[in-house]
């Protein structure tokens, strides 16, 4: 429940900042409010979407691991299309540097991963 109010402030704080922020005069400021708030909302619909498909689909678990997951994954999502969208906004946007963020995230997932299985006991 948290979590979605959480969720609601930061969609209405991003309107908030499109509508009423003009980019020519706000300086860094406004970039930084802007890609914030779409961030903390990219992460927060992301993660209770993610977390109702988890427990739709595998009841049986504990629905905790499933936020768990489904935040680290949101969070990884939303740096993809918020650095992306950076990158496009600056004129840095290539297929090379979206398959070099897509690679690095794909690592850190991993790493997430294997860190998170039990190891057999030699």
């Amino acid at each position: 429940m948290m979590m979605t109010l959480a969720t609601i402030a930061a969609w209405v704080a991003w309107i908030v900042v499109v509508c009423s922020i003009d980019p020519a005069r706000a300086g860094a400021a406004g970039f930084v409010f802007f890609y914030v708030s779409l961030s903390l909302a990219a992460v927060g619909t992301m993660t209770i979407a993610g977390t109702g498909i988890r427990v739709w689909m595998r009841r049986e678990e504990i629905v905790s691991r499933h936020v768990s997951h489904a935040f680290r994954q949101a969070f990884l999502f939303a740096a993809l299309g918020v650095v992306s969208l950076f990158l496009l906004s600056h004129g840095l946007f290539r297929w090379w540097s979206a398959t070099l963020i897509i690679l690095l995230l794909a690592v850190v997932e991993l790493l997430f991963l294997s860190a998170s299985r039990p190891r057999p006991d030699a």
